[in-house]
């Protein structure tokens, strides 16, 4: 947590815009009210950061459930599911990855009778079956494997093929980054990877556009 928030404190000083890809949380599902205690450090870490004047979104992962409502309202920060945004004229997909990921749980778990269950049990309750189920829901540490990341730089050229200059994904704990030129306009796919693991993350800066990174 610490290393996070070291993170958020460094790296995000000079952003504009900050997007936080998903899977910051272990668990995390909206309460009316209510802030994980374990989690209050990094959300009033993006809340300090929001109050600078930033611009923070929070894209949901496969760990995130029904992030809207009281937290955003609480923290200031934008979350969505997956957002278009205009990147100096790039036109720019960001999402953490997971929904065209036909193996992933937490596909499954995202609907309106399991939000409800969720809400029905309370925050303890659901964080004591989610820790119990967390050993399914995903793998803290990936392998590399080829084939993953040709499926996500697939995935990738499909969306750049509906327009996307850029394409911004996480999930696949792989950092990649590939580009290719079409009638003259680079077409940018960018993995941040695993921080955690890696360090890895992504920056845009004017003149240099979009890149991996590494942090400490």
């Amino acid at each position: 947590m610490k290393y996070v928030k070291n993170f958020l404190g460094d790296a995000c000083e000079d952003a504009d815009k900050v997007f936080v890809l998903g899977d910051l949380f272990e668990f995390y599902h909206g309460y009316d009210g209510y802030i994980y205690p374990c989690y209050a450090g990094i959300v009033d870490s993006l809340k300090r950061l929001v109050e600078k004047g930033k611009e923070v979104c929070l894209l949901e992962g496969n760990h995130e459930f029904g992030m809207g409502g009281f937290f955003q309202e609480h923290t200031g920060i934008t979350c969505a599911k997956e957002m278009t945004v205009d990147v100096e004229g790039k036109r720019t997909y960001i999402a953490h990855g997971h929904r065209f990921d036909a193996f992933c749980l937490g596909n499954v778990l995202k609907t309106p009778a399991i939000y409800a269950v969720m809400d029905l049990f309370g925050p303890a309750m659901t964080w004591k079956i989610a820790m119990a189920m967390r050993i399914f829901l995903s793998k803290k540490k990936k392998p590399y494997s080829a084939k993953v990341m040709e499926a996500f730089r697939r995935y990738a050229r499909s969306k750049q093929d509906e327009g996307y200059d850029a394409v911004v994904l996480a999930h696949s704990h792989i950092p990649d980054r590939t580009s290719h030129v079409i009638d003259g306009r680079e077409k940018v796919y960018l993995n941040t990877g695993d921080f955690i693991e890696h360090g890895s993350y992504g920056e845009y800066t004017t003149g240099y556009g979009f890149q991996l990174k590494r942090y400490g």
